[in-house]
């Protein structure tokens, strides 16, 4: 119990400290979206949902640290409130960039009576029998295909209702807006007007809800700066459909995807040092999908810089994303790092069940499906190989994690 209650208090000082890195940091805020925000919002602003998930998962590690420290689950709950409380109150007064709503304090709240609750039963899922290993194992593997599934129908493509609009940033102004100047755009062949409806829109939302575009670009640079700013928007009244963007010398574009009709982020496919490092350049930026296979391609100064990127169901983690964690390639690192998260507590629970063999055809079967028949039910091409690699590892690490447990609990 003396162990217990250490590694409580050393969980729940970790999650304490990573609430406080979360919430009190100034961030960017370029639209100004904060000062906007009501305060008596549920669901808040264009990503409102995706929001809401990471506040319902901010404060786990905290309570469950808490709570393995002997503290009630009452006095757990109520100390994430007075917490979340005293955030919102410096995030209002405070802290640049940071906006206060009743939603932040109720998802907090309640992510604080999640982490409490599984802090209650912990100990039994650390040191399962048999029975109740095989028990953990099969409805894990359950959650992580139904959240697989989830991704990858959020992640088809998909163009939210309304009125089809084609904009040039010059034409905008705004802190959010690239600084060069757009000389045209095509998309599918079609020249977009740099302010009001394109031609055909009909054609081009099923074209787009299909996941089949092509976008080309002749811009002039503007001067490389931190945040995220829009070259060219195909928007709806809700927001942008398909955008092209550009962060310090990154050139990116953000996917069209059913998503966005939930408030979840944009999932942006980028490609670093894209953009030249000095303004009044003559810059070609292309970005085509075809069959989920995201190409994105730009040329200036006689260089030609491409990447394509295969977009995959546990790609899905960006749509949930509170800020960009990847750039390039990278984020198929990411992506690998995701799967192994998962994988990990199956790779755990199953080397507890007695029968090897079983626990061998759970743990198989669990990745096969998840890495091989899910993305080709969805209509996904093939998983990249750094999936597999992310996976198996996850599955590697909860085995040793096991054989460490087992030989504690001996």
């Amino acid at each position: 119990m003396s162990r217990q209650r250490r590694l409580g208090a050393a969980l729940a000082l970790a999650g304490f400290a990573f609430v406080l890195v979360s919430t009190l940091t100034p961030v960017s805020d370029p639209r100004g979206a904060a000062a906007t925000t009501p305060l008596y919002c549920l669901v808040c602003g264009d990503q409102g949902v995706a929001d809401v998930v990471v506040n319902l998962l901010l404060f786990v590690p905290f309570a469950v640290g808490l709570r393995l420290t002997g503290e009630t689950w009452k006095r757990t709950v109520l100390a994430v409130f007075l917490i979340s409380f005293s955030v919102e109150l410096l995030q209002y007064w405070l802290i640049p960039g940071r906006d206060t709503s009743l939603s932040d304090l109720l998802t907090n709240t309640t992510s604080g009576a999640i982490g409490a609750t599984i802090g209650t039963h912990l100990p039994r899922w650390v040191f399962p029998d048999a029975g109740l290993a095989r028990s953990l194992a099969v409805a894990w593997l359950g959650i992580i295909l139904g959240i697989l599934l989830c991704w990858g129908w959020l992640l088809a493509p998909g163009v939210p209702s309304g009125q089809l609009m084609s904009r040039w940033a010059h034409e905008a102004p705004g802190r959010d807006v690239f600084k060069g100047r757009v000389a045209s755009v095509h998309l599918d062949g079609l020249p977009m007007p740099p302010d009001g409806t394109p031609p055909d829109s009909a054609a081009l939302r099923r074209r787009l809800e299909h996941g089949a575009f092509s976008l080309d670009a002749e811009v002039i640079s503007g001067q490389p700066v931190s945040d995220r700013l829009w070259i060219y928007m195909f928007r709806v009244p809700s927001g942008g459909v398909l955008t092209l963007n550009q962060r310090g010398r990154e050139a990116g574009v953000a996917l069209p995807v059913r998503g966005l009709q939930y408030k979840l982020h944009h999932p942006v496919v980028t490609l670093p040092d894209g953009l030249p490092a000095t303004a009044g350049v003559p810059v070609r930026v292309m970005a085509a999908e075809s069959s989920r296979r995201i190409q994105l391609s730009t040329s200036h100064g006689g260089v030609e810089r491409t990447l394509v990127l295969a977009v995959s169901p546990a790609f899905g983690w960006s749509l949930f994303a509170p800020f960009e964690v990847a750039a390039g390639e990278a984020v198929r690192w990411v992506t690998a790092a995701v799967l192994a998260a998962m994988l990990l507590p199956l790779g755990y629970w199953g080397a507890w069940v007695r029968s090897r063999w079983a626990a061998l055809a759970l743990i198989s079967t669990a990745l096969v499906f998840a890495l091989a028949v899910l993305p080709d039910l969805t209509g996904y091409p093939r998983v990249h190989w750094s999936e597999w690699l992310g996976g198996i590892a996850g599955l590697a690490v909860g085995r040793l994690l096991q054989l460490a447990a087992a030989s504690l609990r001996r």
